[in-house]
């Protein structure tokens, strides 16, 4: 009895993250081509912004980092 309410709750958890997982790479595939035009000082802008995420998450795990120690 165990382990089939065990088998069936695995199954649920795996078909669930399965759905999941799938409705994510839908709307990916969806979005992968922009949708709008965008002029070169516009992709210059995002591509900055995207480096400035990109140090300030480097800056909050070194500094979490340093914290540990």
């Amino acid at each position: 009895m165990g382990s089939f309410l065990y088998e069936v709750l695995i199954k649920g958890i795996k078909k669930f993250f399965t759905d999941a997982f799938a409705q994510v790479r839908e709307i990916n595939q969806k979005y992968a081509v922009p949708q709008i035009k965008t002029n070169a000082w516009t992709h210059f802008a995002l591509i900055i912004l995207r480096v400035y995420l990109v140090v300030l998450i480097l800056l909050l795990v070194y500094k979490f980092i340093t914290l540990l120690k």
